[in-house]
Protein backbone atom coordinates (compact mmCIF):
# COMPACT_ATOMS: atom_id res chain seq x y z
CA UNK A 1 0.00 0.00 0.00
CA UNK A 2 1.05 3.63 -0.75
CA UNK A 3 2.48 5.98 1.83
CA UNK A 4 -0.70 8.42 2.80
CA UNK A 5 0.71 12.32 3.23
CA UNK A 6 -1.62 15.14 3.65
CA UNK A 7 -0.98 18.28 2.80
CA UNK A 8 -0.42 21.21 4.84
CA UNK A 9 -4.06 22.66 4.35
CA UNK A 10 -5.61 19.62 4.06
CA UNK A 11 -4.36 18.67 7.58
CA UNK A 12 -5.98 21.93 8.65
CA UNK A 13 -9.03 20.91 7.37
CA UNK A 14 -9.07 17.58 8.92
CA UNK A 15 -8.32 19.19 12.27
CA UNK A 16 -10.97 22.27 11.68
CA UNK A 17 -13.70 19.30 11.04
CA UNK A 18 -12.74 16.85 14.09
CA UNK A 19 -12.71 19.89 16.27
CA UNK A 20 -16.82 21.14 15.01
CA UNK A 21 -17.09 17.60 15.03
CA UNK A 22 -15.71 17.10 18.64
CA UNK A 23 -17.83 20.55 20.09
CA UNK A 24 -21.09 19.46 18.57
CA UNK A 25 -21.42 15.94 19.89
CA UNK A 26 -18.27 14.14 21.95
CA UNK A 27 -17.09 10.97 20.47
CA UNK A 28 -18.52 12.26 16.88
CA UNK A 29 -14.74 14.25 16.07
CA UNK A 30 -13.68 10.78 16.69
CA UNK A 31 -15.56 9.12 14.66
CA UNK A 32 -15.37 11.83 11.54
CA UNK A 33 -11.20 11.14 12.49
CA UNK A 34 -11.88 7.40 12.03
CA UNK A 35 -13.61 7.77 8.86
CA UNK A 36 -11.44 10.20 7.35
CA UNK A 37 -8.45 7.71 7.98
CA UNK A 38 -10.69 4.32 6.14
CA UNK A 39 -11.60 6.57 3.27
CA UNK A 40 -7.80 7.36 2.99
CA UNK A 41 -6.66 3.65 3.55
CA UNK A 42 -9.09 2.73 0.74
CA UNK A 43 -7.62 5.07 -1.64
CA UNK A 44 -4.14 4.44 -0.68
CA UNK A 45 -5.08 0.84 -1.33
CA UNK A 46 -7.19 1.20 -4.67
CA UNK A 47 -6.16 4.79 -6.32
CA UNK A 48 -7.34 4.75 -9.52
CA UNK A 49 -10.80 3.52 -8.20
CA UNK A 50 -11.78 6.60 -7.23
CA UNK A 51 -13.54 9.04 -9.50
CA UNK A 52 -12.12 12.48 -11.35
CA UNK A 53 -13.09 15.34 -8.63
CA UNK A 54 -15.59 17.15 -10.76
CA UNK A 55 -14.70 20.88 -11.59
CA UNK A 56 -10.87 20.17 -11.54
CA UNK A 57 -8.98 19.89 -14.62
CA UNK A 58 -8.39 16.31 -15.48
CA UNK A 59 -5.10 17.16 -15.75
CA UNK A 60 -4.42 17.88 -12.30
CA UNK A 61 -5.34 14.11 -11.82
CA UNK A 62 -7.41 15.11 -8.55
CA UNK A 63 -9.22 12.13 -7.41
CA UNK A 64 -12.43 11.46 -5.26
CA UNK A 65 -13.12 9.40 -2.11
CA UNK A 66 -16.19 9.52 -0.27
CA UNK A 67 -15.52 10.04 3.32
CA UNK A 68 -18.93 7.08 4.83
CA UNK A 69 -21.37 9.04 7.17
CA UNK A 70 -20.15 12.63 6.61
CA UNK A 71 -20.83 15.40 3.85
CA UNK A 72 -17.18 14.99 2.93
CA UNK A 73 -14.78 13.94 0.70
CA UNK A 74 -11.06 13.11 0.08
CA UNK A 75 -9.43 14.82 -2.79
CA UNK A 76 -6.34 13.27 -3.56
CA UNK A 77 -3.86 12.46 -5.91
CA UNK A 78 -1.58 9.53 -6.81
CA UNK A 79 2.27 10.26 -6.62
CA UNK A 80 3.30 6.70 -7.36
CA UNK A 81 5.29 6.12 -4.03
CA UNK A 82 3.02 8.03 -2.06
CA UNK A 83 -0.96 8.82 -2.02
CA UNK A 84 -1.28 13.00 -1.11
CA UNK A 85 -4.43 14.08 -0.03
CA UNK A 86 -4.51 17.33 -1.42
CA UNK A 87 -8.31 18.40 0.36
CA UNK A 88 -10.36 17.11 3.15
CA UNK A 89 -13.72 18.93 1.50
CA UNK A 90 -17.05 19.80 2.33
CA UNK A 91 -19.61 18.10 0.29
CA UNK A 92 -21.32 21.32 0.07
CA UNK A 93 -19.57 24.16 0.46
CA UNK A 94 -17.23 25.85 -2.40
CA UNK A 95 -16.82 23.00 -4.57
CA UNK A 96 -13.51 23.06 -6.29
CA UNK A 97 -12.18 25.91 -3.85
CA UNK A 98 -8.62 23.30 -3.50
CA UNK A 99 -7.88 23.98 -7.12
CA UNK A 100 -5.41 26.62 -6.59
CA UNK A 101 -2.96 25.20 -4.21
CA UNK A 102 -2.78 21.91 -6.28
CA UNK A 103 0.66 22.53 -8.36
Amino acid sequence: MKRIEFAPAARAELDEAVDFYENDYPGRGLRFYAAVERAARGAAATPHAGTAYPGVAVRLAVRRRIVRGFPFALAYRDLGEVLRIEAVAHGKRRPGYFRRRIR
